[in-house]
């Protein structure tokens, strides 16, 4: 064997580290690593117990240094996918585990942020800054609002047994995304011979609002779904009574207030570029996940 191909054999047993182990798109990375027998560890707060499908799973916090470490005492790191810790500052802690795991032979980093994140501003942008400062190969994802927002406890209540979607968006228009079109360009970005280094928007194929959501979801359930449009005040209030911290439902109302002005519409061709097909519609979506949105 060549010495080029017993560095590619090499390379290949790497494994690659997926933090944020219990969030939409690691999960949904790790299923595609795994189909393609790539070498994986997911990284979890939660620990080895949080593996779903019983992939390999490792406790990482990116808020404690203490967990920084342990996904490489046993196994050689050849790329890192990363997920924004809920955390106040938390480039501070990202950009310092970059240095470790470039350190520990990390080659490359797949950064999952917001589609606003934008370069060298407080933010995933610090992050994507000190990718370029560093000089090691990345990419950075810039996804709008995730399709499945729509299943989670809150808006599958809503929806399910109100038949209504509560938000501050207006007739914002929004290009949803699938976690699945995501994670398949994170999986190109991470295991493709060549590193992008340069970022993606994710977007979905149609600019949404609201109403036309509640429109489709009425088609798919057979039943009238309404959006109902309230205002910055009345969205915090609304998000609070649910359980959410007076912090978290002021951000999230922030977020719909800047999709009110257009903020999230646009968009891009990443998707069918990196995956070779193009984004799932959210027409699809709703027709696979009817059930959970179900009035029984």
């Amino acid at each position: 064997m060549s010495t080029s191909q017993l560095a590619k054999s090499s390379l290949s047993n790497m494994s690659i580290l997926l933090t944020g182990g219990s969030g939409k798109t690691a999960p949904r990375v790790a299923a595609l690593l795994a189909a393609d027998k790539r070498p994986f560890l997911l990284g979890s707060r939660q620990g080895p117990g949080a593996g779903l499908n019983g992939h390999p799973t490792v406790k990482f916090d990116m808020s404690d240094e203490s967990t920084w470490t342990k996904p490489f005492e046993n196994t050689q790191i050849k790329a890192v996918y990363m997920m924004e810790p809920r955390i106040s500052q938390p480039w501070v802690p990202m950009n310092k585990f970059v240095d470790l795991a470039k350190e520990r032979g990390v080659k490359r980093f797949v950064l999952c942020a917001g589609n606003s994140a934008t370069l060298g501003q407080d933010g995933m942008g610090r992050v994507w800054e000190h990718f370029l400062e560093s000089g090691v190969d990345f990419c950075v994802l810039r996804p709008s609002w995730f399709m499945e927002n729509l299943i989670e406890p809150g808006l599958a209540y809503t929806i399910g047994k109100m038949n209504k979607i509560f938000t501050a968006t207006q007739d914002g228009q929004i290009p949803f995304i699938s976690a699945d079109d995501i994670a398949e360009v994170a999986y190109h970005a991470l295991t493709d011979e060549k590193s992008y280094n340069c970022d993606f928007r994710i977007l979905g194929p149609e600019n949404l609002t609201y109403d036309q959501i509640a429109e489709t979801l009425s088609k798919v359930l057979g039943r009238k779904i309404d959006h109902v449009k309230l205002d910055k005040a009345g969205r915090i209030d609304g998000l609070v009574k649910a359980g959410l911290s007076e912090y978290f439902a002021g951000f999230l109302t922030n977020l719909e207030l800047k999709a009110s002005e257009n903020f999230e519409k646009g968009t891009s061709d990443a998707v069918e570029k990196v995956t070779g097909h193009p984004p799932q519609s959210f027409e699809k979506f709703a027709e696979v996940n009817k059930a959970v949105w179900s009035s029984n």
